[in-house]
């Protein structure tokens, strides 16, 4: 068998369905698709059962396990070749299968793969990822490398090297954790492309959580795992360069940014973890597309990033003017 499609199922009654037929509607037919309930309150289970496919499985949970333990229990469970994840309320694009398969065919140094997100539902927009290795393993130090709704995986690569989620890992960003420790052992590469149509809604996991919180936790986690030296400082303003703001941005708080990304790149040129030019162009893009978000603190901070930038480009000055006169006319709010 070539493809394990994997699905976490809690309280995905409404979508479920939509999200399984999705696959088995799809240009690509050489799979089976292993269904875990992690418990659900809702009908998830009847919704499952009612589906007549003997090339899908269900696995039914003694107690919730979260994310992380309903996982572990579908990657144990899977037999094809690849493991593709899939949440259960998302849909796949039609040749998704068909494209990530043959990718991978014609990639064997690569382990891990994905594509960009469609979204849907409360907001239309393209959610993208990064495409090569290189590009992927500078990510590693903001977030997800690969969708995990969009991943692919070699199951060879997750049984070698007994990669499995932590049961003690957080219900949120369970992900990030278990992408970094891929990128151990194997290559990333992905498609540019949408692969997956990511429904947005308010029973998303990310929904009504402590951000800061969640966050703050994640980063001191990643960089642990990396051996990055880092005080509780280096954490929140690397979550400023993730436009986490626990803090109000301030003039000394960018400087401070500028050189906490610089130690960053010096620690990298010691230690060689992370390929250059890729941590510093993804450093770059950090601190650039900052600005954006600086103006609703003032315009005399947005100021300050051009002026430490060495650069007053015109669309962004226009931006500053645009945004200080929506402010005048009451259209937005500074914080």
């Amino acid at each position: 068998m070539k493809v394990s499609v994997m699905i976490p199922v809690f309280n995905k009654a409404p979508w479920v369905k939509e999200a399984i037929d999705s696959v088995r509607t799809g240009t690509f037919q050489d799979f089976e698709i292993v269904c875990v309930d992690d418990c659900s309150t809702d009908n998830s289970v009847e919704v499952l059962k009612s589906i007549d496919d003997p090339r899908m499985r269900i696995i039914q949970l003694d107690k919730n396990r979260g994310p992380a333990g309903a996982a572990n229990a579908g990657i144990d469970a899977c037999r094809g070749e690849y493991i593709v994840r899939m949440d259960a309320d998302d849909i796949a694009m039609p040749d998704r299968l068909e494209v990530q398969v043959a990718y991978l065919d014609q990639h064997p140094d690569v382990g891990a793969s994905g594509g960009h997100l469609r979204l849907f539902g409360q907001r239309e927009t393209m959610w993208p990822f990064p495409i090569t290795n290189e590009e992927c393993m500078a990510q590693q130090l903001f977030g997800v490398p690969v969708s995990q709704p969009a991943s692919i995986m070699r199951r060879s690569v997750l049984e070698e090297h007994h990669l499995r989620y932590g049961n003690d890992w957080p219900r949120f960003g369970e992900d990030w954790l278990f992408w970094i420790r891929v990128g151990k052992h194997t290559r990333f590469g992905s498609l540019d492309r949408p692969i997956t149509l990511y429904r947005r809604h308010e029973n998303n996991i990310s929904q009504g959580r402590d951000r800061f919180g969640d966050y703050d936790h994640l980063i001191r986690e990643v960089f642990t795992f990396f051996g990055i030296p880092h005080t509780q400082e280096d954490i929140e303003l690397h979550m400023m360069s993730m436009y986490l703001f626990k803090l109000r941005p301030t003039k000394e708080r960018l400087y401070a940014l500028r050189e906490w990304q610089q130690r960053l790149i010096n620690w990298n040129n010691k230690t060689g973890l992370f390929p250059e030019p890729a941590l510093t162009n993804r450093l770059n893009k950090a601190w650039s597309g900052l600005f954006h978000y600086l103006p609703r603190f003032g315009t005399g901070v947005a100021l300050e990033h051009l002026r430490a930038s060495d650069s007053w480009p015109a669309d962004r000055l226009m931006y500053l003017a645009k945004y200080r006169l929506n402010m005048l006319l009451g259209r937005m709010k500074s914080e």
